[in-house]
């Protein structure tokens, strides 16, 4: 009887420790990707799923080239935007780091958002990019 107890407190404790580790190694993310002009795309990435407002919301913007190699000489900026309605500007910035254009975005009220990328190469045009956040939730 003692065993059993033992075993199914065991049991339930490891369960519990493997969920909690599951839980941080896959934690949500949002990620879109858009076709850049010339071939290639961009990724983006917001390390949260869903995305909720008035939170710091670290992103991630990834370009491949056509060639399938990363884009690294890029000056990259970001404009998050409310379609629907008029907000001030919300223009993280997303510097080169770590194999990745990165930074913060906070999404300053719920609803539909769309983030649009702007990206300048040396010696290329200005491509924006277009990507439709959906609904961003309320905290």
């Amino acid at each position: 009887m003692r065993n059993n107890l033992v075993r199914t407190t065991l049991t339930t404790l490891i369960i519990a420790v493997l969920l909690s580790f599951s839980a941080t190694a896959f934690a949500a993310e949002t990620q879109l990707t858009k076709a850049m002009p010339g071939g290639g795309n961009a990724i983006l990435t917001f390390n949260a799923n869903p995305l909720l407002s008035m939170t710091e919301t670290p992103f991630t913007v990834k370009l491949i080239g056509g060639t399938g190699k990363v884009i690294a000489d890029a000056k990259v900026s970001m404009k998050l935007v409310m379609p629907a309605m008029a907000m001030p500007p919300n223009n993280p910035k997303a510097p080169w780091r770590d194999n990745s254009y990165q930074g913060t975005a906070v999404f300053t009220m719920a609803g539909g958002w769309q983030a649009i990328l702007l990206i300048q190469r040396p010696g290329h045009d200005l491509v924006d990019l277009i990507f439709n956040l959906g609904e961003v939730m309320m905290k």
